[in-house]
């Protein structure tokens, strides 16, 4: 691979339950590279979608930590201000969530 268009370390999320911190994701690490097609697979409550949410900083900043590092075409994402955040979503990183009930192949 060439240099990764986003690169990711030591990913960790944590939500706020009941006046303690509570990690759910540990230490994710991984780079993508331009033009290529990521799927995160995993079972239930394994954190697909509270990682998605943590890069594209989607989750509530008061009841969710989110630490490590996310560079995006060389600039980490959590070190952004929140208008910066927002021009970057959907014009230039975005993500497909799974709907179940919306799927167009059915099991």
């Amino acid at each position: 691979m060439t240099h990764p268009i986003l690169s990711i370390s030591n990913l960790n999320t944590s939500f706020r339950v009941g006046g303690e911190w509570r990690n759910v994701v540990h230490d994710v690490s991984l780079d993508i590279g331009a033009k290529e097609t990521v799927a995160v697979v995993g079972e239930s409550g394994s954190g697909k979608s509270v990682t998605a949410m943590s890069i594209m900083r989607l989750l509530s900043p008061g009841n969710s930590r989110v630490t490590g590092r996310i560079d995006f075409e060389g600039r980490n994402l959590l070190d952004l201000p929140l208008n910066e955040m927002q021009s970057i979503r959907g014009n230039r990183i975005g993500m497909i969530f799974q709907e179940p009930m919306t799927a167009s192949i059915r099991c």
